[in-house]
């Protein structure tokens, strides 16, 4: 047996069957059940060495286990839950089958938490390593949610706290699978995405999707204390942070503007650990984004670029 089927085997055997779809992974493809009536939906994201994480000094299980969360953040993103996934890596030359092993159990420990099964993959030579991985997840029987369902007047909502993912987010976000069913649940969500390329650059997406411009109000955003570090303590750079920095992986959404009271109430109770903050709000016209403080309009903060690029 030559060694990619010697190191596919030794992957096969360490995910367990209940994890594996209704044919065991080693035929041409995969196949799971989906509840009648429900759609699915399917999504892919991969992660490039020196692009999306670097290989050097950097355990090789929290980069499998980012190759399995991007996705997941991707199906949160439509309030959708994940059922199944599979993945393909591009392994370079004198890359040890040990590290291979740790990388997969990373992958593999996320999808035990998150319950996805896995249907197989593909292994190929690279000059640089990558991990691509396509995922299903179920829709809502009222649809997926989209970016382009914000309307004038809903309120901007986000999870967590923003930027300076680079310093150990990156690696270690949890997707917000049930953030968003929660939201779903209990409000009449317009539009919603992840912020994987910076705040503003992912507002801007579902502006222009919707059709509809923002007025944020500048004292509400939630800068995390790691954008605080990065920027050595500096207000407006760390908010540089917070409205620019990818890979936050919150959820940025709009609800109607009688739901927000309903989330205040009701959020607190189901996710103690986590912030909701609210943006601003929806407007019409143009995708533009217009700013104030404590009520009154003011300048657009100062920044070099909206958000960040793979290109």
């Amino acid at each position: 047996m030559n060694r990619e089927f010697a190191l596919i085997e030794k992957l096969k055997k360490r995910i367990p069957r209940t994890l594996q779809g209704l044919i065991p992974i080693g035929d041409d493809a995969g196949m799971i059940t989906l509840a009648k009536r429900t759609g699915l939906l399917v999504s892919t994201d991969a992660i490039v060495e020196g692009v999306d994480f670097r290989m050097s000094g950097t355990d090789p299980a929290l980069i499998g286990r980012k190759a399995l969360a991007v996705n997941l953040s991707d199906m949160a993103a439509m309030a959708a839950r994940p059922v199944a996934f599979v993945a393909a890596a591009g392994i370079p030359k004198g890359l040890g089958e040990r590290w291979m092993l740790r990388f997969h159990e990373g992958m593999m420990r996320l999808a035990r938490e998150y319950q996805v099964a896995c249907l197989g993959g593909d292994l190929s030579r690279a000059r640089e390593f990558f991990a691509a991985v396509t995922i299903l997840g179920e829709a809502p029987k009222a649809g997926a949610v989209l970016r382009s369902g914000a309307r004038p007047g809903d309120w901007i909502g986000v999870t967590g706290t923003l930027g300076g993912s680079i310093l150990r987010h990156h690696y270690a976000f949890r997707p917000r699978v049930e953030e968003a069913l929660f939201l779903r649940r209990h409000a009449r969500l317009g539009g919603m995405i992840d912020i994987s390329d910076g705040f503003l650059q992912d507002l801007e997406h579902v502006l222009r999707a919707s059709r509809c411009g923002a007025c944020l109000d500048l004292e509400e955003i939630p800068v995390s204390s790691d954008a605080m570090a990065l920027a050595r303590g500096d207000s407006p750079r760390a908010l540089e942070h917070a409205l620019t920095d990818g890979e936050d992986f919150e959820l940025l959404f709009t609800v109607r503007p009688g739901d927000r009271k309903t989330l205040e109430r009701l959020w607190p109770r189901a996710f103690p650990n986590l912030r909701l903050s609210w943006m601003g709000r929806v407007t019409k016209g143009r995708a533009v984004v217009r700013w104030q403080c404590g009520g009154r309009p003011m300048r657009a903060p100062k920044i070099k670029q909206k958000g960040f690029s793979h290109f």
